[in-house]
């Protein structure tokens, strides 16, 4: 280690004044300031930050107070850096029920129903072929085989219809139980995300295409909800280059304060802190917004935002895509961090990996540029879906999670919290993406998805 010291000085005299190195940098994030933002966003006074909730809108003001301290320019609602989505929201009152030819399946016994925009959602089967366009407001049955969900090509459908899968069942009972409401979504036909158990699959793989498939659910009437984002904007320092931007993301919400899935004990913890999930992924891009900030601007735009609601549907991506600060197609990448706060055995110490990783040509460039990131090590788990950067990605956008889970049991349970964080992991994982994000916000790299794998 002592020979680091004398190279480090001989680097910072050597730079080109004006200049900010990726060391320089790197050493403004620091354990006491990752902890310091940690211990608000997952301490027990914001009550697990729950979607939508007013704990929710705190997370979202504190970040927006440190991008005001930090001089980043606000995106939000009235000059500021908050952003009000709403939502209508209408609670099931009895489970769903889908129905084709003279069989019925139920929400809960024969199929799970994992978002629902209408009380009534209908139309023709078609069953998913590689290269055939799905056609608009059909009811898509995807192979057993095909992960689950498809990807863009699915968004034409009324219903996206999977097999349920022991992985799925996994996560759900690992998962607060929650009660399935319907999310009206402005402008967007109804739609439903199914997944059926083995035997009602194959029934429904058994009739042809174009059969007629029918989802009903009974509702209140719906009600207003609110979710928030917090958003900033690093203008980019080269006029030629301001139009290009680089996305960094997290979502800031987490599962609030309810009784686990399993009974708990009289007295104990019921607070869904969410320190790795996803508080950890909001420290990170909080600190490399105040990296890039206190440093030289970089030549391209960097826009900031965390999303609320991830938890409970992605309502606060949704609205960012819906209604975006900068023209999506000026994005030229969205990095989102999602559960960096402790190491994953699947892979060495000290290192993260991107989902997706095997779709495009971003990941390999910024291993190359410093990066300690690799493959996700856990494909089976599907988590390039599973994050905000999905909705990005169907919408053309490149668009992949930065991540270190490694699938530890303390996933949406009271027990994410503060003391379960590995604070020299986080911090050295922050730091080593600084240099590389510094390079992408700064080069003329352009990433690429690879053939045939844009989802």
């Amino acid at each position: 280690m002592k020979p680091l010291v004398p190279l480090f000085v001989l680097a910072l005299l050597a730079a080109p004044a004006g200049v900010e190195t990726a060391s320089k940098a790197e050493s403004g994030v620091t354990e006491a300031s990752v902890l310091g933002h940690l211990e608000f966003l997952a301490g027990d006074a914001l009550n697990g930050r729950g979607s939508g909730t007013r704990d929710e809108w705190i997370a979202a003001t504190y970040i927006a107070a440190q991008l005001r301290r930090s001089g980043i320019e606000p995106l939000g609602d009235d000059g500021g850096y908050v952003q009000d989505v709403r939502i209508e929201r209408s609670e099931v009152t009895a489970p769903p029920v889908l129905s084709f030819g003279d069989r019925t399946l139920t929400h809960g016994k024969e199929m799970v129903v994992s978002r629902l925009s209408a009380a009534r959602v209908s139309g023709p089967l078609q069953k998913y072929r590689v290269g055939v366009p799905v056609i608009p407001g059909a009811a898509l049955l995807l192979p057993d085989r095909l992960p689950f969900p498809a990807g863009a090509e699915t968004v034409a459908a009324a219903m996206v219809i999977g097999i349920d899968t022991e992985a799925a069942r996994t996560r759900r009972l690992a998962s607060p139980a929650r009660a399935l409401s319907i999310q009206h979504l402005a402008g967007v036909a109804g739609r439903a995300v199914i997944a059926l158990d083995a035997s009602s699959h194959a029934a429904l793989a058994s009739l042809p295409d174009g059969a007629p498939i029918r989802l009903d659910a009974d509702a209140k009437p719906p009600v207003v909800a609110h979710t928030w984002n917090a958003l900033g904007r690093l203008t980019g320092r080269t006029q030629t280059r301001a139009d290009e931007v680089i996305l960094l993301t997290a979502h800031l919400d987490h599962l609030g304060n309810r009784a686990p899935a399993t009974a708990p004990e009289p007295g104990a913890d019921t607070i869904f802190n969410g320190a790795d999930d996803d508080a950890s992924g909001s420290v990170a891009v909080l600190e490399l917004a105040e990296v890039l900030a206190r440093g030289r601007r970089p030549r391209r735009t960097t826009v900031f935002a965390w999303f609320g609601s991830e938890e409970s549907g992605g309502a606060g991506a949704s609205h960012f895509i819906d209604a975006p600060p900068v023209p999506l197609d000026q994005i030229v990448a969205n990095l989102e961090f999602e559960m960096i706060g402790r190491g994953d055995r699947a892979v060495a110490a000290h290192t993260l990996w991107l989902t997706g990783y095997e779709r495009t040509t971003l990941g390999p460039a910024l291993a190359k540029h410093g990066a300690r990131i690799v493959a996700d090590p856990h494909p089976g788990q599907n988590f390039f879906m599973r994050s905000d950067n999905i909705q990005l990605a169907r919408r053309g956008v490149i668009a992949q999670t930065v991540s270190s889970f490694g699938l530890h049991t303390d996933y949406h349970t009271p027990s994410d919290d503060v003391k379960t964080i590995d604070l020299a992991h986080m911090t050295e994982s922050i730091r080593s993406m600084v240099e590389p994000v510094l390079w992408l916000a700064n080069s003329r790299f352009r990433p690429e998805w690879l053939a045939g794998m844009k989802p």
